[in-house]
């Protein structure tokens, strides 16, 4: 979250000193990422919407719990030093380990999926339901 703040500093000169300040506040996680996000996995940008569910359970410290696309969350870590949040985890079905990583951006989830095994690596968007 962004502050602008506009100070008007009076000097006793005749011309007075506007300056403006802008302040970050660190966003708070627990507040804003846990939930249930819905996010969209289409394949190529003219694809029909493929939707699943991406489930943040429990934030606690630099780490977080949950699902993704059914599988359990592993490794889930945050980076909670920066204005956006970001986060990386994997998951794994019978046959692939799959790596993600993301960020949250006004109230968006923005992200990237890679599989070594299947030969891909697919972005997708993500909104709280």
């Amino acid at each position: 979250m962004r502050k602008t703040i506009i100070l008007l500093l009076l000097l006793g000169l005749p011309l007075s000193i506007v300056a403006q300040v802008t302040i970050y506040e660190k966003p708070d996680p627990t507040e804003t990422l846990e939930g249930t996000w819905t996010l969209d996995l289409r394949p190529t940008p003219d694809a029909e919407g493929y939707y699943q569910p991406f489930v943040i359970e429990r934030i606690e410290g630099n780490t977080f719990s949950g699902t993704f696309y059914g599988s359990e969350i592993k490794n889930a870590i945050l980076n909670k030093n920066w204005p956006k949040i970001y986060f990386a985890f994997s998951t794994s079905d019978a046959t692939s380990e799959y790596y993600h990583s993301g960020y949250m951006m006004e109230d968006q989830l923005h992200g990237m999926t890679y599989c070594p095994n299947r030969e891909f690596a697919a972005p997708w968007t993500g909104s709280k339901e």
